[in-house]
């Protein structure tokens, strides 16, 4: 599958792939189930002969995780690696069926001044004249 460049203003962003996206949902899955076991990314790592940051861009969706390893962690958090890939397909259509998320518009306040109104604004007013501010860092 190609993956595909959008470009919006002059941001150009990545579009991620179907593959990368059921990595990536893989990883999360991987994650939660190291946290459910009461186990943590680095002593994973130890416990499965891997690189901490290996298995961190693993979880993470940076890099492609092997199934070798999928089958290591399994076998450390006691859950079958088929039930991990069905839970991660469900998560990531959970994600799909949300979109790309919810926009919801400020109301505009009252107390700011529009971007067509010139208002100096200060951050107080002190009694205290320039000449005996002790805060004054600049002089």
């Amino acid at each position: 599958m190609t993956a595909y460049w959008v470009q919006a203003g002059a941001i150009v962003t990545r579009v991620k792939t179907l593959s990368e996206e059921f990595n990536a949902a893989v990883g999360r899955q991987l994650r939660g189930e190291i946290a459910a076991a009461g186990s943590s990314i680095a002593a994973m790592a130890r416990d499965i002969g891997v690189a901490r940051s290996a298995l961190d861009n693993y979880v993470t969706g940076k890099r492609a995780i092997p199934v070798p390893v999928v089958y290591a962690v399994c076998a450390q958090v006691r859950v079958a690696p088929h039930l991990v890939l069905a839970r991660a397909e469900e998560r990531l259509s959970a994600d799909s069926a949300r979109g790309a998320g919810t926009l919801t518009p400020f109301r505009r306040r009252t107390d700011v001044a529009g971007t067509d109104e010139n208002i100096p604004e200060v951050a107080f007013e002190s009694p205290v004249g320039h000449e005996r501010d002790t805060d004054d860092l600049y002089q």
